[in-house]
């Protein structure tokens, strides 16, 4: 089975970058990715993992989402929120940044993974797994003039 996917965040960060007829150019510039990681083997005998553009992805595939941004204003950005959610076609893998805020229940709360817990089917409370994140968040308390930066976390394709 192949499977080509999009992120939903891309039209939202396209949005939230394009000004309307009335407003300013806004001076934050952001650009969601999509990279599929590749292991491949050189002319010496080393292993080592490689980002490409994904023209097509199968289940067991890694992929990293992301969001690029840039502030291209002469003043910082105070406390900026990137929030994305996780397609359903894919699963967060267990090596997130154990610091990333994650969500288990569609965004309605937020914590870090080791922190929230999830009520299995039998009522029973149990920590939470990567598996189980339904959306990702980061808070940024600035982003200086001039400065750049990505963010950005792991899935399978399921």
């Amino acid at each position: 089975m192949k499977l080509l996917l999009t992120i939903a965040s891309t039209a939202l960060f396209t949005a939230l970058a394009t000004p309307s007829a009335a407003e300013p150019p806004s001076p934050l510039e952001l650009t969601g990715f999509v990279e599929l990681e590749r292991a491949v083997t050189d002319e010496t005998g080393e292993r080592r993992v490689e980002r490409i553009e994904p023209k097509v992805v199968v289940p067991g595939d890694r992929l990293i989402f992301g969001t690029r941004f840039a502030n291209i204003g002469t003043q910082p950005i105070e406390r900026f929120v990137v929030s994305n959610p996780v397609p359903a076609s894919v699963s967060v893998t267990p090596d997130i940044d154990p610091d990333v805020l994650v969500s288990v229940d569609g965004g309605k709360s937020w914590g870090r993974l080791g922190e929230l817990e999830v009520v299995d089917a039998d009522g029973n409370r149990r920590a939470a797994q990567a598996s189980e994140i339904t959306n990702v968040r980061w808070v940024l308390s600035a982003i200086a003039s001039g400065e750049t930066g990505q963010l950005e976390f792991p899935v399978t394709v399921r």
